[in-house]
């Protein structure tokens, strides 16, 4: 028996070693283009691999860009390019300097407008196998007012990371409005004349939002807010943000960064708390303009997919009679937030995801799948917003209540530094009018200042 069982052993090794090199030498069959697999490399070792780098949208093409390699081979390798799985176009890279080394590849191809799936498939002798996808738009159609545009001076970026609006001035001299309402110089700066989207990251500093679960809203609101401008900049499309760290942004100038840029959409995100109802589904809600019908589509839409997007995960959800897309006005007949009342030219909306006040969702919103669910959900609703008709499922409410926290104006607001140099940075903003006034010295920014956290449950009224 012991000979018998040795040589099964080792005809077991070598069937197993046979195995392995048919794998990595012998060629395979064309592989289906599943854009849910997009491997990152062929199925053997000398394999070609590359991936797609930019995709930049036009009216009716998209601009393909990407590189190639071959880890056995300086010759060019051919790719196709495919567009929801139909080869559109296909090439060959240029030479590679040498054994392994990239190449790069760009295709300008044609597509009807809209929301498409682009893959990357190259091919090795007789195989062909896809290794990377992406999702990619063709340029969004423009839906702001031309004089919207043209009274549009842009934003500038300063060296800390600041957004703000450019007021004039040229190249190394911009005079920019500073957080809290104050004016200033800065030299060196980023300036962006215009973005498609605009993202306003709720509260900040010293307003913290809702509280729940060991989370400030504040500090959500910005990290899902980063996300979605990483998933339209991936997509081609120009999106900036409001507030890009942990400091106080009142709701007139964040309007005012809104209308500096000329967006197609401002959405302002937040996160929300107070309910305490129990509900069978999500309690999101969405809030949209008065003064813009098109504020009401967008806002049901988002609605449709933010609220598909929290029922896949499990929680006890809670709701209050705002679930839904609505319309919130004060007793005049305005609308109540400021985001909406100082920017009545922009398709602006509100959006409350979950309830941080409730445990039950708190918990969800500290698991990244979760975030990035939420983020996509934005990204998928102000695209079907753009590229379809599709009016959304919740019906538009109207209510008059005035009843609001009452944070987001520029009372107490701290500007945070802007560059290195500059005066009248870092100090409180009553302080600096004061100062132009010539009522008091010009002050000095301080060592230091820790402010106390305003709760707040509501998107700020910033009356």
């Amino acid at each position: 028996m012991a000979p018998s069982t040795i040589g099964g052993v080792q005809l077991r090794f070598v069937f197993l070693v046979a195995t392995v090199v048919l794998a990595l030498v012998a060629p395979v069959a064309a592989q289906a283009d599943d854009p849910g697999l997009a491997p990152a490399i062929g199925r053997w070792a000398g394999a070609p691999r590359g991936h797609l780098t930019t995709i930049t949208p036009g009216d009716d093409s998209l601009i393909i860009e990407g590189v190639a390699s071959d880890p056995d081979s300086a010759q060019s390798i051919t790719y196709e390019i495919l567009v929801d799985g139909l080869q559109v176009a296909t090439g060959a890279t240029p030479r590679p300097s040498g054994f392994g080394r990239t190449a790069a590849f760009s295709e300008a191809v044609r597509v009807t407008p809209g929301m498409h799936r682009v893959c990357l498939r190259l091919l090795d002798g007789q195989s062909r196998r896809t290794v990377n996808c992406r999702n990619a738009v063709t340029a969004p159609p423009d839906t702001v007012d031309p004089d919207t545009i043209a009274a549009a001076r842009g934003v500038a970026i300063t060296n800390s990371g600041v957004v703000v609006p450019v007021l004039g001035g040229s190249e190394g001299n911009w005079t920019v409005e500073t957080p809290c309402g104050a004016t200033t110089t800065i030299a060196n700066a980023t300036i962006i004349d215009r973005a498609r989207v605009v993202i306003d990251p709720g509260h900040g500093g010293s307003e913290s939002g809702a509280v729940g679960g060991g989370l400030l809203e504040k500090n959500v609101n910005l990290e899902v807010s980063e996300l979605v401008i990483d998933k339209f900049e991936q997509l081609g499309i120009s999106a900036i943000l409001t507030r890009t760290g942990d400091y106080r942004v009142p709701i007139q100038t964040r309007a005012n960064i809104a209308k500096a840029v000329a967006p197609d959409v401002f959405l302002s995100l937040h996160h929300n708390g107070g309910a305490t109802r129990r509900s069978s589904r999500p309690g999101t809600e969405i809030f949209y303009s008065e003064a813009r019908p098109d504020s009401e589509r967008l806002a049901r839409v988002l609605y449709d997919e933010l609220s598909a997007a929290a029922a896949q995960f499990d929680a006890q959800w809670v709701s209050t009679v705002s679930e839904g897309a609505s319309l919130r006005l004060r007793e005049d007949g305005k609308d109540l937030y400021g985001v909406h009342r100082f920017s009545p030219e922009l398709n602006s909306v509100i959006t409350e995801f979950l309830y941080l006040s409730n445990s039950s969702e708190a918990a969800l919103m500290r698991r990244a799948d979760v975030i990035d669910a939420e983020a996509q959900a934005i990204v998928d609703g102000i695209l079907r917003w753009w590229f379809t008709d599709d009016s959304g499922t919740s019906l538009g409410r109207q209510f008059t209540d005035s009843s609001s926290t009452g944070t987001g104006g520029f009372d107490g607001c701290t500007d945070p530094a802007l560059n290195s140099g500059n005066v009248g940075l870092g100090v409180l903003r009553e302080d600096v009018l004061a100062a132009a006034a010539g009522q008091i010295p010009a002050p000095q920014p301080p060592v230091s200042l820790l402010p106390t956290l305003t709760i707040g449950t509501d998107p700020a009224v910033g009356d």
